[in-house]
């Protein structure tokens, strides 16, 4: 909680506001989720249309599965193989450099996600204090140097 004072001229009222300097929500989630499945489509697209290119086979190696599940894909080398998860606790365990490429790529897109969106929102600290001035709100304690 921030407290603030709100001037005016008859009287000042010292009040508590909650503002949240890194709040993202879930929007960073969607739009990594979003990003991984535009890119695994053009993955797919690009295997499908040239297997056995070398570049091709670098972004992403799939092999389609069979019985039940015939006509879906699963990457099996290239980037695209580590940027999915494991399958299963079995295969953390067999291939833990695949897990901790996996976790290091969510982590960094979702932290790159959150802080464009903090900046494109409106929701950074520059933003934040600029709206307080605007509405004539001032924090204990600071001076605003804007004046």
């Amino acid at each position: 909680m921030l407290t603030y004072r709100l001037s005016t001229v008859v009287n000042q009222v010292n009040q508590e506001h909650p503002i949240k300097l890194f709040y993202t929500s879930n929007i960073p989630i969607i739009l990594q989720t979003a990003m991984v499945s535009n890119l695994y489509f053009l993955s797919q697209l690009l295997w499908k249309r040239f297997p056995g290119n070398f570049i091709i086979g670098l972004f992403g190696a799939w092999r389609e599965l069979e019985g039940s599940y015939a006509g879906h894909s699963i990457p099996v080398g290239g980037i695209m193989y580590y940027m999915t998860p494991p399958n299963s606790m079995s295969e953390l365990l067999y291939d833990p450099f695949h897990t901790i490429i996996y976790l290091a790529f969510v982590l960094g897109s979702c932290a790159l996600f959150s802080r464009t969106w903090i900046q494109v929102s409106g929701s950074a600290p520059k933003d934040v204090a600029r709206q307080l001035r605007d509405q004539q709100m001032m924090m204990r304690g600071y001076r605003d140097s804007q004046d």
